[in-house]
């Protein structure tokens, strides 16, 4: 992965570079073509010229171009077309940032620490990095105690440092401190620490074997030296891995660093780090010192200004870090809490809203120190809606997308009525151990804020979540009906919608994986609008192909063409009426696929949010299968009726 520093200048430059990001440099002369008969189709009457703007493209107003020299000519008809306001995708209008944080959607990562797969994936800091200059506001750490000292050089030599040299060179000057006070801590930890070492549970195991051909070094299990800390490990200091996993661990510190310096390049609106706490008491107190450290000045102190009554709104937190971690249940006093989640991994799947939990085997306490840090962001375990926990301000829940998806069943009002002014946390099935992702836009409807998705997988769940949260701070305010400060939910605006797309052509696509030739591409564009849809079951886990706004009644396809500038001859894609549709919740997505035998390969896609979809002739401005911006463009006209 690339390290710290050049992710920092490549967000830089990306910043710069985006007034430009929807300008088309080029037309290929296949494109061109279809705008030539375009323009002579719009020039044949004065009535159709004077319509173009106002009816086909819907641009009306102060900031609309001149009718007269949008037409002036067939170069200046192209000028109009290559300029970004030519974009299928408008502008994101300004934040409103006056509402209270619990008002929004953040922009969210599960396990942010691996760089691939949830089994046996390195973890390494600068993935903090990566993802918080793409956007992301909301992190997640899983900690675990750290090594006591050294291994031995034969142990040693099975090492592997996930992460960059470069990930901590910015803490060296300022972490001298906490590092000598942690040194004799770390004897105690000595005395009152257990092994580390742990079996993997029968399933991953066997999931390991249907899903991999690549084997761990000489043994299916973990063994003592599969846990040893890796070359980028700080030994008496907490350590950051999947547990129960194969994963290979980095440390606690380089990635409190790499927060620290990523966390607001790109966006000064808050990061919320979610911690998952397997670690001893030392250790979290470690963790304590680590952070309040690193994130000196950036951490929220209650004040005059910030009362923990209430939630503050979202202006009054830029730039500071939000701690989201295991709080005292308000049945108990004492400072150190056995919760019931707390030695259950967070991918194990929560019962159903309402039902009895389970007892853990081997509860953690969680230190009161740590434990308020917690202010706007109080972690508790979710029993039922009726639980005092629930009237507790800044608390937060966290639910799989199971039992996300049982609550909307059992407890739909409910499970609404309190993500409205209250947060929700939702994460990704337990045996998605390929890392993909649910289907966030179902979770949004249900008001949920965090939405944890992995970023390490380009599939459904990342491009819709990219159809959310581009051109925005990684905070998206909430539709009318869905905030707290209004009444009822019976200000949500439910539109009845008829979407036609007209294709004509694509240019400068990027060829798929695993083709090498030209010549054997044989793209179509796979179209498919993601709307609210009736509440019948739908398993959790399912992968990309499957999951829930896959009708087929909603995906259309045109029929395939050849090479990277593709003719597709202005065909016609129709959907379906479909009533009751929330356009901030809704979507439409835009994928070009190479037409092989099996499975098709991915070339190009891109998502767009139906409020933000442009009526008219527009570019879609495509994303390679890596998710890589590198000038493809596909030609369309959009009619999009909403009432």
């Amino acid at each position: 992965m690339e390290n710290i520093d050049s992710l920092v200048e490549r967000a830089r430059d990306l910043t710069v570079q985006l007034m430009d990001e929807h300008y088309v440099d080029k037309l290929h002369e296949t494109v061109d073509s279809h705008l030539q008969k375009i323009y002579q189709a719009i020039c044949a009457s004065e009535a159709s010229k004077n319509d173009f703007l106002k009816t086909v493209q819907n641009e009306s107003g102060p900031d609309s171009p001149p009718i007269a020299e949008t037409l002036a000519s067939i170069d200046a008809f192209r000028d109009y077309m290559q300029d970004a306001t030519s974009s299928a995708q408008a502008p994101v209008k300004e934040l409103d940032e006056s509402a209270p944080i619990s008002n929004y959607f953040v922009s969210s990562s599960h396990n942010t620490y691996l760089t691939g797969n949830q089994l046996y994936s390195d973890a390494a800091a600068s993935a903090y990095t990566s993802v918080l200059l793409r956007g992301c506001r909301s992190v997640e750490i899983d900690v675990w105690d750290g090594e006591l000292k050294e291994p031995d050089s034969s142990d040693s030599e099975t090492s592997s440092d996930s992460s960059s040299a470069s990930d901590d060179e910015k803490s060296g000057s300022s972490d001298t401190k906490t590092k000598e006070k942690t040194k004799s801590r770390s004897e105690t930890i000595q005395q009152k620490s257990k092994g580390l070492t742990h079996a993997v549970s029968t399933r991953l195991s066997d999931a390991l074997r249907r899903k991999t051909t690549k084997k761990p070094d000489s043994t299916s299990t973990v063994s003592k030296k599969d846990v040893k800390a890796t070359s980028d490990q700080i030994f008496g200091e907490p350590r950051v891995l999947h547990g129960h996993t194969l994963t290979k661990g980095t440390s606690f510190r380089k990635i409190c660093y790499a927060i620290r310096d990523s966390a607001f390049v790109k966006s000064d609106l808050p990061v919320i780090v979610s911690f998952e706490v397997h670690c001893c008491l030392e250790q979290q107190q470690i963790m304590v010192d680590i952070m309040r450290d690193a994130w000196k000045g950036l951490l929220v102190e209650v004040s005059p200004n910030l009362a923990a009554d209430k939630l503050p709104k979202l202006v009054d937190l830029k730039r500071k870090i939000l701690v989201k971690t295991k709080s005292m249940p308000l049945t108990t006093e004492p400072k150190l809490e056995t919760p019931p989640e707390a030695t259950t991994p967070e991918e194990s799947v929560p019962q159903a809203a309402g039902a009895q939990q389970q007892k853990p085997a081997k509860p953690i306490k969680v230190l009161e120190a740590l434990a308020k840090m917690a202010i706007y962001t109080r972690a508790f375990t979710f029993s039922h809606f009726d639980q005092p926990e629930a009237k507790v301000p800044g608390h937060i829940f966290s639910l799989s997308e199971k039992a996300c998806r049982d609550a909307h069943v059992d407890h739909r009002d409910r499970l609404f009525e309190h993500n409205r002014s209250s947060f929700m946390r939702i994460y990704p099935f337990a045996f998605r151990i390929n890392s993909s992702n649910l289907d966030p836009a179902f979770c949004w409807r249900r008001g949920a804020q965090v939405v944890a998705l992995n970023w390490q997988n380009l599939d459904k769940g990342m491009m819709l979540n990219h159809g959310m949260f581009t051109g925005t701070a990684g905070w998206v305010l909430k539709p009318d009906g869905y905030r707290s400060a209004e009444p009822t939910s019976d200000l949500i605006h439910r539109r009845t919608l008829t979407l036609e797309l007209e294709v004509f052509a694509a240019q400068d696509l990027s060829l798929p994986p695993g083709e090498h030739k030209e010549k054997g591409f044989k793209p179509y564009v796979n179209c498919q609008l993601h709307v609210e849809e009736s509440d019948g079951p739908v398993p959790a886990g399912r992968d990309d192909a499957s999951s829930d706004s896959e009708k087929s009644s909603f995906r259309r396809c045109t029929k395939s063409s050849s090479g990277i500038n593709p003719d597709f001859k202005g065909q016609k894609l129709v959907f379906p009426t479909v009533t009751g549709v929330v356009e901030e919740l809704s979507f439409v997505r835009f994928k070009i696929k190479d037409d092989e035998i099996g499975r098709d390969s991915l070339a190009a896609w891109a998502c767009i949010r139906l409020d933000r979809l442009r009526e008219g002739y527009r570019f879609v401005h495509l994303y390679d299968c890596a998710g890589g911006k590198k000038g493809a463009v596909l030609l369309v006209r959009v009619t999009k009726r909403a009432s």
